[in-house]
């Protein structure tokens, strides 16, 4: 019978799949859920430093014709960033105490991680095991130069390492000048883990209003081979950063690509939210088998085993498809 246990970020798995932060790791019941279905650990929704300095301002704004004085707005405007914090405590406090399997917070950041200070030692003391960052710049002023941007995530890291104790990983996307030098810069931060990649909010256009919406979130399951490429691109080169793959893992066979990529472990989240929890029972069941079939016993036997490295034409990962279709060759 093939052993899944794993571990990531120095905590240990039942299994390589891990609850995404999305609506459904927002609440106890729904948490207790995920564990029981068969994840191996869960991020936390993410807090956002945005939505709370947003909504300390539109509290400020309700009560403004009440206060007087800077004195008074700044005791509004910071008690009402505590109370944000504190509901997100709260969660993170219940879900160590209901649950046996790893609890990672989610904290999305919009600045230079100067905020973290204010916070990071009541997250600990909560019990959460570990830390997952979000970090998104839309480098979308012409004048700021993308070495700019590349030091904003950069100080980011060292306000977060600075502040937290705890085991970190950070959330990117692929949108750097160079992927590979950013994720060899973290690396040698000793960030814990970096996840690849981010599902962003996008924007999109509503013709018929003839104004902006938002567009669709979820993942299909063809979204997943730009991550596929940058884990096994990436994964044999790291001395201490693990890898999480997410985007687009729908089933068992894309998760046992990730981890043959030289992935650590794979987050989960559109495929539970459109086919269920018990997605994840068969993603395992899958993953089981396959081992079995090809007579691996753990998943240390396999995983890594086509990452880029590691192949005997190593640039396979990086324009064979191209060439082929460029021949008029089956891929």
């Amino acid at each position: 019978m093939a052993n899944l246990k794993t571990s990531y970020m120095g905590l240990s798995l039942d299994n390589p799949i891990v609850a995404a932060s999305s609506p459904l790791t927002s609440n106890i019941d729904s948490l207790k859920r995920l564990e029981d279905a068969g994840v191996g650990a869960v991020v936390l929704k993410s807090i956002f430093e945005e939505q709370i300095s947003e909504d300390a301002r539109s509290t400020i704004e309700a009560m403004d014709s009440y206060l007087t004085g800077a004195e008074a707005y700044n005791f509004i405007y910071n008690s009402s960033q505590d109370h944000y914090i504190d509901q997100y405590l709260e969660l993170v406090e219940k879900a160590k105490k209901s649950l046996s399997i790893p609890v990672i917070a989610s904290l999305n950041g919009a600045g230079d991680g100067s905020w973290l200070g204010e916070y990071a030692s009541r997250y600990i003391h909560c019990g959460a095991d570990a830390f997952e960052l979000n970090h998104y710049l839309i480098a979308a002023d012409a004048k700021i130069e993308g070495a700019e941007i590349e030091r904003q995530y950069i100080a980011f890291v060292e306000a977060a390492k600075k502040e937290i104790s705890l085991p970190i990983s950070l959330k990117i996307g692929p949108f750097f000048s160079s992927l590979s030098n950013m994720i060899h810069m973290f690396d040698q931060m000793e960030l814990d883990g970096i996840v690849l990649f981010n599902n962003f909010f996008n924007p999109d256009i509503d013709i018929e209003a003839i104004k902006m919406t938002g567009g669709g979130i979820l993942s299909d399951a063809n979204d997943y081979l730009a991550t596929l490429r940058w884990t096994a691109l990436m994964s044999a080169e790291l001395d201490h950063l693990q890898i999480c793959s997410s985007g687009g893992i729908h089933d068992g066979k894309t998760l046992i690509k990730m981890l043959l990529a030289g992935a650590q472990v794979v987050q989960v989240c559109s495929v539970l939210l459109t086919d269920g929890l018990p997605s994840v029972a068969k993603m395992k069941e899958e993953l089981s088998s396959w081992m079995d079939r090809h007579g691996f016993s753990e998943l240390s036997d396999f995983r890594g085993k086509l990452a880029q490295e590691r192949m005997d034409d190593p640039c396979q990962w990086e324009r064979t498809q191209y060439v082929k279709s460029l021949l008029g060759k089956e891929a």
